[in-house]
């Protein structure tokens, strides 16, 4: 793909075309190098095209803020070519960056960056993967109990779609902050995925045929990783319906020869007010049934006394219908 380039609108800036959603879907299955890689294709963000066609960035515009997920995606020879670049293009904007979940803290305290913990992402390396034994023991019980009582994990076919869109509908009317973004998808972004080939549908369905969960994995890590990105499930499916469906993808891609999968990555604890927003308490306690292997993801912003006025930025950037709103979701 070639970007159009436009004239300077800024001391050292040239602007170019957006890059297209499944443009950026392909940089990052090809060159991502965690679960966030693929959210640079997320329609909430403005996209922007590095190194001459070869790597892009992306971030969701809050105030003065460019709240971005995760790192710069680019072939590992051009990766500081594109950062100082995405950089360069931020600061022509007059914006200041704010890099979420950022799998490697060093080239941003080569720049002089303020970096903290901000979160962890549960990594299962799939080779090794198994229910057998006891760290996995309650998920191979469920995941059992699930299989005795006639539910099947398959792929997605299209006749499959009404249920997952009743599904989606029953699912947020519990939700009364409605879904959120930045690095999560929503429902009504997947049917564009599909058409791009950038994300895995899968379903898990009763004896009758009826659909009781589904989730989405997207890809990255030159296609040999995928990270689970989207799951619902029916507010009265069996209880072992959500542990079934996502132990068997897991087995599947195993048994097809990937090398991980990304549980996607979980923020770490600020308080009663914040796990209202994102649960991520519950979220942790969850994933840690598969047993991942939880590495840190980082913050990264210019400096140490913006990290509050940040983190009230990533907030926004999640909450499309407002924090306020967020706060009900789970109420």
């Amino acid at each position: 793909m070639t970007f159009r380039v436009q004239p300077l609108v800024r001391d050292r800036v040239i602007e170019r075309e957006r890059p297209s959603a499944g443009y950026l879907a392909r940089l990052a299955a090809e060159h991502g190098r965690s679960g966030l890689a693929p959210f640079i294709a997320s329609p909430d963000a403005e996209a922007v095209g590095l190194v001459a066609d070869r790597g892009a960035g992306a971030y969701v515009r809050v105030r003065r803020w460019a709240v971005t997920p995760g790192d710069v995606v680019a072939p590992a020879e051009y990766a500081e070519l594109a950062l100082t670049e995405y950089l360069d293009v931020l600061d022509g904007r007059g914006l200041r960056p704010a890099f979420v979940a950022v799998r490697d803290a060093g080239p941003y305290t080569r720049r002089g960056y303020a970096v903290s913990e901000i979160a962890d992402e549960a990594i299962v390396d799939l080779p090794a993967f198994s229910l057998a034994g006891s760290k996995r023991a309650n998920l191979r019980h469920s995941t059992t109990s699930a299989r005795r009582a006639g539910l099947t994990v398959h792929a997605y076919q299209p006749w499959h779609g009404p249920q997952l869109e009743d599904i989606s509908r029953e699912w947020l009317r519990t939700k009364r902050g409605g879904e959120l973004g930045f690095t999560l998808s929503r429902h009504s972004d997947i049917a564009g995925q599909l058409e791009a080939h950038a994300t895995d549908l899968w379903v898990i369905v009763d004896g009758d045929g009826t659909v009781q969960a589904w989730c989405t994995w997207r890809h990255y890590l030159d296609g040999q990783a995928r990270v689970l990105d989207v799951m619902r499930r029916r507010v009265h499916a069996p209880n072992p319906a959500m542990d079934c469906l996502l132990a068997t993808v897991l087995e599947t891609y195993r048994d097809i020869g990937l090398a991980q999968a990304s549980l996607a990555s979980v923020p770490r604890d600020h308080g009663a007010t914040a796990d209202r927003i994102y649960p991520s308490r519950s979220l942790r306690a969850y994933k840690q049934k598969f047993h991942p292997r939880w590495e840190p993801r980082w913050l990264a912003v210019p400096a140490a006394r913006q990290q509050l006025f940040a983190l009230a930025a990533i907030g926004t950037a999640y909450c499309p219908g407002g924090v306020r709103r967020a706060l009900f979701r789970n109420g």
